[in-house]
């Protein structure tokens, strides 16, 4: 039986210069991101994010760290990564450079967010600045909040972190293949169970080329707040435990 907890998966995160036989959609993609760091050291990583239902290319670990936090998150529906761009064209520089992502919560509020290492005292007066445009309701684009979350959030649970970072990469082995049927599967074992551990869910698996795929819709579940688990409390393990949310 495979064993899922010794195992990171297919890597989809990787530091820049990291080897592999890229597409040329990810070649330019990469070229672009490198070229916009210009001197910097920052590491690149390239992911696949389920919530945005597409491959990202981010500058930093931070942004990284950020990015499963975000990816774990059952409260959060979508996001929109490297927003910088789009918030310019709507609030204008320099604010419009701070934000980092747009994220809708499963309630329809949609958030910026800016992602630093630490907040400088002027980006927090840039944020309180646009939280009253907010407040005033100056531009329709405008989000219904603004926020800052700074590197020690970031890795504020780091079992959190690393537990994520093993598991994303079965979401991204997975991207182009329908989960429906090992979704099916998943259900029905949590319906018939009030707990599941991980090496259940392995279990279902009729060939062993499918336990990946099991796996994959077990943690899609578990992103999108059908499934609770023991991942902020417990390393990843066969012994980590599932149950149906409330």
């Amino acid at each position: 039986m495979t064993n899922v907890s010794q195992s990171t998966g297919p890597s989809s995160a990787s530091r820049s210069g990291s080897k592999g036989n890229l597409g040329t959609q990810m070649r330019g993609r990469l070229q672009s991101a490198y070229d916009s760091r210009g001197k910097a050291t920052a590491s690149l990583w390239y992911v696949y994010s389920a919530k945005a239902s597409a491959d990202v290319c981010l500058h930093g670990d931070t942004h990284y760290y950020h990015y499963l936090l975000v990816e774990s998150d059952p409260t959060i529906s979508s996001v929109e990564y490297n927003y910088a761009s789009k918030a310019r064209g709507i609030a204008g520089d320099p604010i419009g450079d701070a934000v980092s992502v747009r994220i809708e919560t499963r309630e329809k509020a949609v958030v910026w967010r800016c992602v630093c290492s630490e907040p400088s005292k002027e980006l927090s007066t840039l944020v309180e600045n646009t939280q009253t445009l907010i407040e005033r309701k100056a531009y329709r684009s405008l989000p219904d909040r603004i926020e800052v979350v700074t590197a020690e959030e970031v890795i504020a649970n780091p079992i959190r972190i690393q537990n994520w970072n093993r598991l994303m990469p079965y979401l991204a082995q997975a991207q182009a293949l329908p989960l429906q049927e090992y979704g099916n599967d998943v259900a029905a074992l949590l319906h018939t169970r009030s707990t599941v551990t991980l090496i259940d869910v392995v279990a279902l698996a009729r060939e062993s080329n499918h336990v990946a795929l099991h796996v994959a819709a077990l943690v899609r579940g578990v992103q999108l707040g059908r499934y609770e688990s023991d991942l902020n409390e417990q390393p990843l393990s066969d012994r980590s435990t599932f149950w149906s949310a409330k």
